[in-house]
């Protein structure tokens, strides 16, 4: 009798204490303070939370030293670091679960010896559909994988970050810097593509970045690469940037934007003997829409030019438009332009006379409406812009 009085009193302790995963040794009363449910991401993404639990012996008191294994129905839809794991001091056990290429909603099982297999939930959602939520001025540490969305079929891997922007202009400055030659995309979440960026500095940096002045919103920044089936990691930033042009580099506009800057002896410069200086602003325009575009100065006589850049032949320029006085006696320049191709165009914000430097306000007008073709159909098929004849993978 005293022996199985203490065979009973040793088999509380070792419960209270520890146990293994077989179901022959000691076993958890309980289990409590279950976290990570309910959690989604995209195929091959790490659920952003651990998940975890607390195993109670007998006594109520933290179970320690209990084998807890994780196992996911489908089988494969999930892999698990640690597969196994030991309660602590305080009977917790955890780990972090990465997600495979099932779509779908799966569930991840917690067998704890003594108790019924503890359920968690999660969903599994198409790379090409899932909005990594980001934050101006953070900075993003993440990898380009097999896993992720491969954009229309083609071979080019993308992370898709969603970025909200206050209301009002907004001026930003988005790098992408790599162990591959990185690649940007920039989306609208309403509507239609607006940017892209291969090389942050032709033949020279192969990281990528946009400069752009837009109104507050919702955007998509597509990070891939300019090779197919390319994989590794990369950081991702975007910050705000001085809310003018930017030298002799293009920056990119949207309709409602209005910009007031200067044209300095550091901006670009024609190859005259006497040359012009002038920015450039870069715009997505689409087939049937109406753009209109004007400069204006007290300072300077503005003078305008819209090209179709054609990144496919180096990004060489077409001319589709210019002007230099709107009317007579009105030295500002003014282009008002239907677009019969949808592709990337420049806009040559310069002076008429040579030499000239000064303030001036730049405006792209907001009252026209893109037509049914220019809007993308909803975030979920960020690919859409490649089929209305705008570039892909073209070095600039």
């Amino acid at each position: 009798m005293k022996t199985l009085v203490l065979a009973v009193f040793v088999f509380s302790v070792l419960a209270a204490c520890g146990g293994d995963s077989t179901g022959t040794g000691p076993q958890a009363a309980s289990v409590t303070g279950v976290a990570g449910d309910s959690q989604s991401g995209p195929t091959g993404a790490a659920l952003a939370f651990p998940l975890s639990l607390v195993a109670l012996g007998s006594n109520g008191q933290p179970a320690q030293g209990l084998h807890v294994t994780w196992s996911v129905i489908p089988s494969g839809a999930a892999s698990f670091t640690p597969a196994t794991t030991t309660t602590d001091v305080n009977g917790v056990a955890a780990t972090t679960a990465t997600l495979g290429t099932f779509i779908g909603g799966i569930n991840i099982h917690a067998a704890v010896p003594g108790v019924a297999d503890v359920v968690y939930h999660a969903t599994v959602v198409d790379p090409c559909t899932y909005l990594a939520p980001y934050t101006l001025g953070q900075t993003v540490n993440a990898f380009l994988s097999t896993t992720d969305c491969n954009r229309g079929n083609l071979g080019f891997y993308y992370d898709f970050h969603g970025l909200s922007l206050p209301t009002g202009q907004q001026s930003i400055r988005i790098s992408m810097h790599a162990t591959f030659d990185s690649w940007l995309d920039f989306w609208s979440a309403a509507g239609p593509f607006v940017a892209f960026d291969d090389d942050s500095i032709l033949g020279q940096a192969q990281n990528a970045q946009i400069d752009m002045i837009l109104p507050g919103g919702n955007y998509i920044i597509g990070a891939s690469s300019y090779s197919r089936f390319t994989t590794g990691a990369y950081s991702l930033l975007a910050a705000t940037r001085p809310a003018a042009m930017n030298g002799c580099r293009q920056v990119w506009v949207m309709r409602g934007v209005t910009v007031s800057d200067s044209i300095t002896l550091s901006d670009c410069a024609d190859s005259s003997a006497s040359p012009h200086y002038y920015d450039v602003a870069r715009i997505a325009l689409y087939a049937g829409s109406v753009v209109s575009i004007a400069e204006r100065s007290a300072a300077i006589n503005p003078s305008l030019a819209l090209y179709k850049v054609v990144p496919e032949s180096s990004y060489v320029r077409h001319l589709v438009a210019s002007n230099d006085d709107s009317s007579a006696g009105n030295p500002n320049a003014f282009i008002r332009f239907k677009v019969d191709t949808s592709n990337i165009y420049d806009v040559i914000i310069g002076t008429s006379a040579a030499g000239q430097t000064g303030a001036y306000t730049f405006s792209v007008d907001t009252t026209t409406t893109l037509n049914s073709r220019a809007l993308a159909p909803s975030h979920a098929a960020p690919e859409w812009w490649g089929g209305v004849g705008l570039p892909r993978r073209s070095k600039h």
